[in-house]
């Protein structure tokens, strides 16, 4: 399946403006605020603007940058506009790369991968969110899928392939942490009343609606032994359990 990738974003902004987009939204955020601000560096860039808010706000980087293929009217616009698979970056110029669901809708998502290896810094972070295939909201997928809404008309990647893809361009896998354990439930009192699940549910990875995975760019020519990632001390913190609060009322656009 073909998908295009403005209409799907201008799709996406709209959903994420509503239930349960907005819970998915601040579930984002809250993930995100718990290690961002650990990451230094001078440039950091957010590839798709789908949300009414900026997920880099945590971010101690002075630099911030917002890149999304169309122009829209949300809170928050990109800075600039363009696609994932053409940044307009030079080679090794950004420190910390976050992608909300970029790969799910790219027609070529490992070439997404590789442009985001051309312009990530020597020892730099890329953090991907996406869809869990095998949860709730992938099981919800199978029967939705076809009938070309967002977010299901797009391609939910397993944990397991995007570590394969990173590895392949010589990544270190840093964290894998899945979040978000209610069901895609339209209705905002059903999601309040299900917000228990979230304690749970963080037990039961696999029934989750999301993950994130963060990976750091190898310097070439210094690993020329590669050491199983348990027996190397990460930079990060632990992704731990963030409890997400509830996202406040829609009151339209």
């Amino acid at each position: 399946m073909t998908v295009n990738v403005d209409t799907v974003h201008a799709q996406l902004r709209q959903w994420y403006r509503q239930v349960p987009g907005r819970w998915v939204s601040r579930a984002e955020r809250d993930q995100l605020d718990a290690f961002l601000p650990s990451l230094k560096g001078k440039r950091i860039a957010q590839i798709g603007c789908l949300s009414a808010s900026s997920l880099l706000a945590s971010s101690q980087i002075p630099h911030r940058i917002i890149l999304d293929p169309a122009v829209h009217a949300l809170d928050v616009g990109p800075d600039i506009h363009a696609h994932a698979d053409a940044l307009p970056f030079d080679a090794e110029t950004i420190n910390v790369l976050v992608l909300p669901h970029t790969l799910e809708f790219a027609s070529d998502p490992h070439g997404v991968l590789r442009e985001v290896n051309r312009v990530l810094s020597p020892e730099g972070y890329v953090v991907i969110i996406g869809f869990n295939p095998w949860g709730l909201w992938g099981l919800w997928r199978l029967f939705r899928k076809h009938g070309g809404e967002v977010p299901w008309c797009g391609y939910f990647f397993g944990v397991s392939q995007i570590h394969a893809w990173l590895r392949s361009l010589d990544f270190q896998i840093a964290r894998s942490h899945y979040f978000f354990f209610l069901p895609p439930s339209r209705h905002e009192t059903l999601m309040r009343i299900l917000s228990f699940l979230h304690v749970p549910g963080s037990q039961w990875f696999p029934i989750s609606g999301l993950y994130l995975v963060v990976a750091q760019k190898r310097i070439a020519g210094l690993t020329p032994i590669r050491l199983r990632w348990e027996e190397i001390r990460s930079p990060l913190p632990d992704l731990c359990w963030v409890e997400p609060s509830a996202p406040e009322a829609n009151h339209g656009p």
